[in-house]
């Protein structure tokens, strides 16, 4: 009922996410691995959680029939306020459970931030892991509500999030637009994704909102903009970086100096910029839809940010 972290969790789930994938359709927005399994070196039970992030989780029928082709159970009855579940396996634990909620919704937010906080802290993971060996040793089983003090607290400390669809690259620039008039000079907003899914876009549209009237174009092979706006913008690529030398971030610093900065691909700088105001993260649904999601340790920021939308 309670195992050691085994690897293979994470291969189970790329393969029934290809098969509810193609299962849902158009219904699927994103699908992300959630839950204990998804936590490297946590021990959990071994039932693979999959949030299905879709666009409604009012299924038609032909869509639930489709689901329940694959060996699943409907399991609507179990399910909770915003979501609609799934279950396949013999019995308890079961081998996965689907839980179909709404993309960008609560409970999308708040399955991938407590994910999330787990990953970032192994403290945090190693007391939910004993927490939930102390319940079974005392009980025998454990159940959400067992839990949902340390969760609660989790998300409470964790960066909030926002997510929001785009349907074109103007949309992309009026989200971005509609951030940079929140920033002030100083900050740093780090935008990632995989290629082609709108990084310069997004900071074109900033940059026009900050009063940047000139070409805005990708800086990967000059590393960086710097362009005059109200207040000044800095654009930086770090894609063909692997973490800074001392020299190198004394070519980089100046672009920080009373500048709003957006940084593309910051995963290569390897934790050695500044403190993030805001993280961006695009990526692809199809040739025209993007996916963005806002994160931030200011919820008021985020509130303001999309408030009206």
């Amino acid at each position: 009922m309670f195992a050691e972290h085994e690897p293979r969790w994470a291969k189970e789930f790329a393969s029934e996410a290809s098969r509810l994938r193609e299962a849902l359709g158009d219904f699927v927005l994103e699908i992300e691995h959630v839950g204990s399994t998804a936590v490297p070196g946590l021990a959990a039970k071994p039932t693979i959680d999959i949030a299905v992030g879709a666009s409604t989780i009012d299924l038609p029928r032909d869509a639930v029939e489709r689901v329940k082709a694959l060996g699943y159970l409907d399991a609507e009855e179990d399910s909770r306020s915003g979501e609609r579940r799934f279950r396949r396996g013999a019995g308890f634990p079961w081998q996965v459970i689907v839980h179909v909620v709404e993309w960008g919704g609560p409970m999308w937010r708040d399955y991938l931030r407590f994910r999330d906080a787990l990953r970032a802290d192994p403290g945090l993971a190693l007391e939910y892991e004993s927490l939930k060996r102390r319940l079974l040793a005392e009980h025998g089983e454990y159940r959400g509500v067992d839990k949902a003090g340390l969760i609660r607290a989790t998300l409470t400390r964790a960066p909030d999030r926002r997510f929001v669809r785009s349907g074109s690259p103007e949309e992309t620039e009026e989200i971005a637009g509609r951030l940079a008039r929140e920033l002030r000079a100083g900050d740093l907003v780090t935008v990632s994704g995989e290629l082609g899914s709108g990084k310069t876009t997004f900071v074109r549209g900033g940059c026009r909102a900050l009063g940047v009237t000139g070409a805005v174009t990708s800086p990967t092979f000059t590393i960086g903009h710097r362009y005059e706006g109200d207040p000044d913008v800095s654009h930086l690529d770090l894609f063909r970086f692997q973490g800074f030398s001392a020299a190198e971030w004394g070519d980089l610093e100046p672009y920080f100096e009373d500048a709003i900065c957006f940084v593309e691909w910051p995963e290569a700088a390897a934790g050695a910029l500044p403190p993030v105001r805001v993280e961006v993260r695009l990526s692809h649904v199809d040739l025209a839809h993007r996916l963005i999601t806002l994160e931030s340790s200011e919820k008021s920021l985020l509130d303001s940010l999309f408030r009206g939308c």
